[in-house]
């Protein structure tokens, strides 16, 4: 399903979903501005992107959020937005919708800016047209956090029961210990629960799509936009969907819950233990992983923003083991393989592509 079908049929529930959509249109909106920076005179690439941009009123918003952003940074014109549309109105003025957009064959020379300084631009750019989509969730997970960590930081914290929780890079928990039943929701990113043995009160672990139910235990929960995964370490979990009433699934040591939060599918994996927490060591194994769901996961230990625009490179399927602790590198081996190429031109964005 395309990106602009998907947007218009989607239900937006929250900010934050609302936001992965923005995300995807701005990534494609970054993918266009490569390829224009990189087309010859005559290429397809300006008819292909005409295209694109005509195809529907929320492409032609991720475009003028992009572009609008230079009026932002000063008043210097793109040299891509001269190929397409020559000397038109001022970017701070938005193009009709579906209205013509001229011949790049009919437009004035342009003199070239460097390479590097327009890049530089255009990530300064995205980086400000991130920002909402950046912020708002986070200021949302940070108002019902008890802990929260920053990207790169892992901690360990101790709850009121005792019970041990190591919390991965850009993770937060909600904790609520009673006297009847102990309960944590984790509220982003990934923790390592080693829970004390309390046999009338239970921990429930409330997860996006799954819950938890534990005596006491070791195990990994992992949320992203993609999947919610318990696998677990030691001892005996019931873990089951949270929207279902069905009986839940008791898993063994080495064995993976899995719900897919597309589809609501549930699925359960065996997974060595010694890779069940591995994050806490600074690696991270991938097992038939998507380069989108893995970047999303090493964006947690990266202070820069990771952008993908290149959606084929980011459904391509990756295994193999990655060092969290140097996150640019964990990258380059990511998409390398595959003909990609990491883009750090400042210290807060990176964009990967196989431009």
């Amino acid at each position: 399903m395309d990106i602009c079908k998907k947007h218009r049929e989607r239900n937006i529930r929250t900010v934050a979903t609302n936001g992965k959509a923005d995300r995807e249109l701005l990534e494609e909106a970054t993918g266009w501005i490569l390829k224009l920076e990189d087309a010859h005179q005559g290429s397809t690439v300006f008819e292909e992107f005409n295209a694109w941009l005509a195809a529907c009123d929320e492409h032609r918003v991720a475009w003028e959020r992009v572009t609008r952003t230079w009026t932002i940074l000063g008043t210097v014109k793109p040299a891509h937005n001269q190929k397409v549309w020559g000397e038109v109105a001022p970017l701070s003025t938005p193009t009709p919708a579906h209205a013509p957009i001229s011949s790049p064959t009919a437009r004035a020379p342009v003199a070239r800016k460097s390479y590097h300084r327009r890049i530089a631009i255009v990530v300064c750019a995205l980086a400000a047209a991130c920002v909402l989509w950046i912020s708002i969730p986070g200021i949302l997970i940070a108002m019902r956090a008890d802990y929260r960590t920053a990207a790169g930081q892992v901690e360990r914290v101790q709850i009121a029961d005792g019970s041990v929780i190591d919390l991965g890079g850009s993770s937060a928990i909600k904790t609520d210990i009673g006297t009847e039943q102990r309960r944590v929701t984790l509220l982003a990113g990934e923790a390592f629960f080693d829970v004390v043995t309390d046999t009338t009160r239970p921990l429930i672990v409330d997860v996006q799509g799954a819950e938890v139910k534990v005596h006491g235990t070791a195990f990994d929960v992992q949320v992203s936009s993609t999947s919610t995964k318990v696998a677990l370490l030691r001892g005996s979990i019931e873990a089951s969907r949270a929207t279902e009433s069905a009986s839940p699934e008791i898993l063994k040591p080495g064995q993976m819950f899995v719900v897919d939060r597309a589809t609501g599918k549930i699925s359960v994996e065996s997974v060595p233990l010694e890779d069940i927490g591995s994050w806490r060591e600074g690696k991270i194994f991938l097992a038939n992983a998507s380069v989108g769901s893995a970047i999303e996961l090493i964006q947690r230990y990266s202070t820069a923003s990771i952008l993908i625009p290149d959606r084929g490179l980011a459904n391509l399927k990756v295994s193999g083991l990655f060092d969290l602790r140097n996150p640019d590198r964990a990258l380059a081996g990511l998409v390398e393989p595959f003909g990609g190429k990491v883009r750090s031109v400042t210290p807060f964005l990176r964009i990967v592509s196989r431009l």
